[in-house]
């Protein structure tokens, strides 16, 4: 019989605040002023005044003009396709109003793309089943009400229109739809571009020495990019397996092929989210399955259940189960409940500060329920450990 440390299996969870803790420019945020870069200093390179704008730009924006440049020069394919996909895209106009708006006001840059573009759709498809209503009630064309038009309206036409005092025949949703569909692609494969050709040439001045000193087998990224590939499995260990749930980046895709998740939970209940499909290319589960990134991490689950009897008796825990930059928020309550509750399994759930605690503890109440968190937090064989982070530690290059 092989022995426990051969049975067991480590699996590590990650999600956007293991790349921000590397110094990673990953926010939507971040991104966003990517594009505004883009849209400010692509006639420069044009007019190869790289040099005089350089020298009067503040340092964000020098960074910003030497990569576009460099990209104008020695990926002219990639530039020109930044172009053409920021080009009159609703998506990427309507975050960086949001975005300027919260700075006017004083608030911070922070805006989550998938919270914005389930606002707009679940509100698109009432709008389709209220104009639908006034239509088969006879007539010719149907109205939004009030309070659909002042959420549209920002995305519908020209500025300053308001859907409320507009009429439309039942096809006119279906246009919008697919228009925002075919931005919503686009967006997403720019924000490939931008992890790809911008982000993964940064090298992190920092590691973690949580994670640096941990025999990891599985890695569960719910990010894009391969931070930890890059910088904690530099020698490709062969017996590290990875699952990007999300998708991952990957050179010579196009918005054809880009595989990255970018879209939003089910809003449907009951007899509606098994009939209802007008939306559901929006989805994130139709995505998962459209663009084939797989749930590997299944199978992880199903070697770890496969224990020979013996083991994992008496409350010890074989596998490990280490979460960390994660926000264990509820959208992913299906993967992160399966994990956490796998039989004679510890959680180490390691937290950034006081306040990231607070609300991870918060989360995970929803996640595992009230009564099965105390249950797994308290005891001698407490299953989950709520740590805190070690400082990151600078790295020589």
């Amino acid at each position: 019989m092989r022995s426990k440390e051969a049975l067991a299996l480590n699996i590590l969870i990650i999600g956007n605040g293991f790349d921000l803790a590397h110094g990673l420019p990953t926010k939507y945020e971040h991104f966003l002023k990517y594009v505004d870069a883009f849209k400010r200093f692509k006639d420069i390179c044009k007019q190869e005044s790289v040099k005089a704008d350089w020298e009067t730009a503040n340092e964000e924006d020098k960074d910003f003009i030497l990569h576009f440049a460099n990209l104008y020069d020695k990926k002219p394919q990639i530039y020109k396709e930044i172009e053409n996909l920021i080009s009159n895209n609703v998506w990427i106009d309507y975050f960086w109003k949001i975005y300027k708006s919260r700075g006017i006001a004083g608030k911070d840059g922070w805006i989550d793309f998938e919270s914005e573009i389930s606002r707009i759709i679940q509100t698109l498809d009432k709008a389709r089943l209220t104009i639908l209503e006034e239509i088969n009630r006879g007539q010719k064309l149907g109205k939004m009400t009030y309070q659909q038009s002042n959420i549209l309206s920002p995305l519908w036409g020209k500025p300053g229109t308001s859907c409320d005092s507009m009429k439309f025949d039942e096809n006119a949703v279906g246009y919008k739809k697919t228009r925002f569909l075919t931005d919503l692609n686009r967006l997403t494969r720019c924000l490939e571009i931008y992890l790809s050709n911008y982000v993964e040439e940064i090298t992190p001045k920092v590691k973690l020495p949580d994670i640096d000193g941990l025999t990891i087998h599985c890695v569960l990224s719910f990010n894009y990019t391969h931070t930890y590939q890059r910088f904690y499995d530099a020698n490709k260990n062969p017996k590290i397996r990875y699952d990007y749930i999300h998708g991952e980046t990957k050179a010579g895709s196009d918005v054809d092929n880009c595989n990255l998740i970018l879209g939003i939970d089910e809003y449907l209940e009951g007899y509606a989210k098994d009939r209802d499909n007008e939306f559901i290319q929006f989805k994130k589960f139709y995505q998962r399955i459209y663009k084939k990134t797989g749930c590997k991490y299944i199978d992880w689950m199903n070697s770890m259940a496969q224990m020979p009897s013996g083991y994992g008796r008496n409350g010890d825990a074989i596998h490990n189960v280490y979460i960390i930059g994660h926000s264990l928020d509820i959208t992913d309550k299906d993967i992160l409940s399966s994990l956490i509750n796998m039989e004679s399994t510890k959680t180490t759930i390691f937290y950034h500060s006081q306040t990231t605690l607070g609300n991870q503890i918060s989360n995970l109440v929803k996640v595992l329920g009230e009564d099965r968190l105390i249950a797994k937090v308290h005891g001698a064989n407490a299953s989950i450990v709520l740590q805190k982070q070690q400082e990151a530690i600078p790295i020589e290059h």
